[in-house]
């Protein structure tokens, strides 16, 4: 039996800790001996891996850096795995650090969110430096692949693209359209400045009251971000309120029924300046739901006019048009737009396909 290891900083409500996550659980269903190490204390996703038997090592050191690197490197050394893998940048850099000298193991590393700025910073190129020590790169896009070809040819035979895996939990909640007379538009990602929740806002701002009034947006979503920095989610709020707009854009904790928070909505968005694969599009697709999302990622293959619309996030024009173009549309309309979403996720985010991609990579 293959010894896996997941190296993680924290197992938080974050995209790449819940696709970590994911694959772990499909892996350990294979008969996989699946384990996760994490280095900080955010518990949101503990209990996905304790009810799939997995075991998880916190060995919490948030403030030694040099610390960290040398036990995360003995444990990884010491552990008798076959393959170590790892999703974000700092922890692709242990993983990487850790296989420098003789290694019997694989080192697989994730990439999530690909932007040029990536490889253009001292930190980009030093941490591109490292990933001669990978075995395989996963990318969850074709963009971010590309990317990678294009900063880093060498790497070409290492890349490997496998989409996320929508796996989502049991949905409870019934669907009833427009439920109000409104249209409800699900989001869900943490508040950052990324993400463009202020981009709502002033999209917000330039409809009319009556265009308002057709529309309600919940957000779920982590309001911090590490060491505590609530700055996005405090502007957003206070944005939110000084318009009057708190019963259009309402403004939600991260939560675990976000199947069900999605199935209740009549579309799913994301206003995004830039992603790797994301999530929440993914999974939404998989529920059945219209979609609404900016130009990131591979939104060529995720989105046309059959299941959803395409908006600009730097333009509030352009994603006000976009929200008001899908609350034009009809019941009937918005579930055949669905079913569009349905049938093209059961062909990209198979989960049997995915697992026996991730296999071929581990063996």
């Amino acid at each position: 039996m293959k010894r896996i290891l997941f190296l993680a900083a924290d197992l938080c409500s974050g995209g790449a800790e819940r696709q970590m996550v994911t694959v772990a659980c499909l892996l350990k269903s294979k008969g996989y001996d699946v384990m996760f190490y994490c280095y900080d204390k955010a518990d949101f996703y503990a209990d996905t891996l304790n009810n799939a038997d997995i075991p998880i090592v916190w060995d919490l050191e948030p403030s030694n850096y040099l610390k960290r690197l040398f036990k995360v490197r003995k444990f990884i050394r010491k552990g008798r795995f076959d393959s170590v893998i790892s999703f974000l940048p700092t922890c692709n850099f242990l993983n990487n650090v850790a296989a420098i000298g003789k290694k019997r193991w694989k080192v697989i590393t994730g990439e999530r969110s690909s932007r040029e700025s990536t490889f253009t910073s001292k930190r980009g190129k030093f941490f591109g430096w490292l990933q001669r020590y990978s075995d395989s790169i996963v990318c969850n896009s074709q963009n971010a692949c590309n990317m990678w070809k294009n900063n880093y040819p060498k790497y070409t035979e290492k890349l490997k693209v496998i989409y996320n895996c929508a796996q989502m939990s049991d949905i409870q909640s019934v669907y009833v359209p427009k439920k109000d007379g409104k249209l409800h538009i699900v989001v869900a990602a943490t508040y950052q400045y990324l993400k463009n929740p202020l981009g709502l806002v002033e999209a917000l701002s330039l409809m009319s009251d009556e265009e308002r009034n057709r529309i309600v947006v919940d957000w779920y979503g982590r309001k911090e971000m590490s060491r505590g920095d609530s700055r996005a989610f405090d502007e957003t709020a206070k944005a939110v309120e000084k318009n009057g707009f708190q019963e259009v854009f309402r403004l939600h904790s991260d939560t675990k029924e976000i199947s069900d928070k999605m199935n209740q909505a009549d579309a799913v968005m994301l206003l995004s300046e830039f992603e790797g694969l994301p999530n929440v599009i993914c999974e939404g697709m998989t529920i059945g739901k219209p979609i609404i999302m900016t130009k990131v990622s591979d939104y060529q293959i995720l989105v046309d006019e059959s299941n959803g619309f395409l908006c600009d996030w730097n333009r509030p024009e352009s994603i006000k048009e976009t929200i008001l173009k899908m609350a034009a549309l009809s019941k009937d309309q918005l579930q055949t737009m669905g079913q569009h979403s349905k049938e093209k996720a059961s062909i990209l985010f198979s989960k049997d396909a995915i697992s026996q991609n991730w296999e071929a990579i581990i063996k």
